[in-house]
């Protein structure tokens, strides 16, 4: 937690000291993209998503070396990645607010 508080610190301090050049575009104005997590997505954003489907060739019980597994199935905001047994697929889709 302390070590995130540093960092944004210290890239606020930087983004605080840059000069601005007029002429110069800035990153806002390119298109933007958030990952979603909630029901809506804040104003002047609209929803968008992006869908990977993939064979099961790996079980989601299999582990590496450090016994850790190979794939975890959850969601996390809007986005998720599930297994569909039927299909034999995982499938992960990524839920973002884009401007």
């Amino acid at each position: 937690m302390l070590f995130s508080f540093m960092i944004l610190f210290l890239l606020f301090q930087v983004s605080i000291s840059l000069p601005i050049v007029a002429d110069q575009k800035s990153w806002i104005d390119d298109r933007l993209c958030v990952l979603k997590m909630g029901s809506t997505c804040p104003s002047g954003f609209e929803e968008d998503n992006i869908k990977l489907s993939v064979q099961t060739d790996v079980n989601p019980r299999d582990t590496d070396i450090n016994g850790d597994r190979l794939i975890k199935m959850g969601k996390a905001g809007e986005t998720s990645l599930t297994r569909d047994t039927y299909d034999s697929v995982y499938t992960l889709t990524l839920v973002t607010c884009c401007k």
